[in-house]
C-alpha cells in the first residue's frame, strides 16, 4: 500500500525520495529544505491513512511556506497563514508522525487584515462540509493569495489542474461560479468587492472588457517547490508573475 502511495506522489513530485527523512538527524527544520519536507511530512501523513490529496496540498503549502520564511527571516505562521495552535493542529489531522518537524519552527501568532478576513469568509462560507481541515486551508488560500504568483503556485503546487481539483473538492460553490475559469485571485477579489457593492470593472460584461485577456489568460509557469529544487531564486520576473 506505501509503494502504491509512493507512486501516486511520484507523479505529482518527481523528487519524492524512497526513505523517510528522520527530522532528528542533521535538524529537518535547521536549514530548510522544501523537498526534504514536503517527503517528510507525505511520509508520515501515508503512514497515518490520511487523505492522499488533502495530504499533498497542505505538504506543498507548508513546505514553501517554510522555505519563504527562511528566506525572509519570518515566522512560518507569516507565510503559511496559520497561527501555532493551528499548526499544529493540522499536524496531528494529516502529519501526527512529523509533529517534530516542528521543533525548530518558529510559530507567531497571525496578524490579518480587512482583506484577508474577508477573503477569509468567502472561502469558509462556501467551504464543501465546514470541516477543520477546510477551516485551515482556508485561511492558508487567504494568505497565500497575498503572494506576487499565480495563485496555484503560491501554493506550491505542481501545475493548475491541482488548483482546480483543490477547489472542486473543498469549495464546490465556488467552482461552480468560475464556471469560465478566471484566474482564481482575480475571482476572489472580484467576490469580494461584489460583497461590499463595489466594482473595480468598468465595463458591465467580461467580453466586453479590455483585460479580459488578463483575467482569463492561460496560467503558465514553474512550479515554486521546482524552481527553488532547481536552485533558481524565488523571485519571478515581471513575465511570469502576470496574474
Amino acid at each position: 500500500e506505501r509503494s502504491g502511495c509512493l507512486h501516486w506522489l511520484r507523479r505529482l513530485r518527481p523528487r519524492v525520495s524512497n526513505e523517510l527523512p528522520d527530522p532528528r538527524q542533521g535538524g529537518l527544520m535547521a536549514t530548510v529544505d522544501p523537498d526534504r519536507l514536503y517527503t517528510h511530512l507525505c511520509w508520515c501523513g501515508t503512514a497515518a491513512g490520511s487523505d492522499l490529496f488533502d495530504m499533498h496540498v497542505a505538504a506543498s503549502i507548508l513546505a514553501i511556506a517554510a522555505q519563504e520564511a527562511e528566506t525572509e527571516n519570518v515566522s512560518q505562521s507569516d507565510r503559511s497563514g496559520l497561527d501555532s495552535r493551528e499548526t499544529r493542529a493540522l499536524y496531528v489531522m494529516l502529519f501526527p508522525g512529523g509533529m517534530s518537524a516542528l521543533d525548530e519552527t518558529v510559530l507567531n501568532p497571525v496578524t490579518i487584515t480587512d482583506d484577508e478576513s474577508a477573503l477569509r469568509d468567502i472561502l469558509w462560507m462556501n467551504s464543501a462540509a465546514a470541516s477543520p481541515f477546510e477551516r485551515m486551508l482556508a485561511h492558508m488560500i487567504a494568505r497565500r493569495c497575498q503572494r506576487p504568483n499565480h495563485l496555484w503556485q503560491d501554493l506550491g503546487l505542481g501545475h493548475r489542474s491541482e488548483l482546480t481539483k483543490l477547489m472542486r473538492r473543498h469549495f464546490p460553490r465556488l467552482a461552480e461560479r468560475n464556471n469560465r475559469d478566471m484566474k482564481w485571485k482575480k475571482f476572489f477579489y472580484r467576490m469580494m468587492c461584489s460583497s461590499t457593492g463595489f466594482s473595480l470593472c468598468l465595463a458591465p460584461v467580461c467580453s466586453e472588457c479590455d483585460d479580459f485577456d488578463h483575467c482569463f489568460g492561460p496560467e503558465d509557469g514553474e512550479s515554486m517547490l521546482a524552481r527553488i529544487s532547481n536552485g533558481k531564486p524565488l523571485t519571478l520576473t515581471a513575465q511570469e508573475t502576470e496574474i
